[in-house]
Formats: C-alpha cells, sequence, structure tokens
C-alpha cells in the first residue's frame, strides 16, 4: 500500500463503497493502471473467481 500511496482509510473507504459488511467478504483488491481500487467481493467464503479476471495484474 505504501507504494501504492493507499492509506488505510483510503482502503477502508473503498470497501465501504463496494458495500463490504465483514473482511471474510473480501476475495481480492486490486490497484487498476488508472488508479481506481477495485474490490471483488461474495457472500460465500467458498466462492471462487474466475482466474481470467486477473489477467494483466501482478502480485
Amino acid at each position: 500500500m505504501k507504494t501504492a500511496r493507499v492509506t488505510r482509510e483510503d482502503l477502508l473507504a473503498k470497501l465501504r463503497e463496494a458495500n463490504v459488511t465483514q473482511f471474510s467478504q473480501i476475495k481480492a483488491v486490486i490497484m487498476e493502471t488508472t488508479g481506481d481500487i477495485s474490490v471483488l467481493h461474495h457472500q460465500d467464503t467458498d466462492h471462487e473467481i474466475d482466474k481470467e479476471l486477473f489477467e494483466g495484474v501482478r502480485l
């Protein structure tokens, strides 16, 4: 988060915007090349995300 210059408060705000109500719902948080933050979440903790959605994403 330091490298992307994102604060904890910024991240929490994005999670709220995405209607995340529990941290266990979060599947991934991605810093897009546009500077936007994408939050992928789901109520079902066993739900898996299609690998295609991570094309071009660096870890």
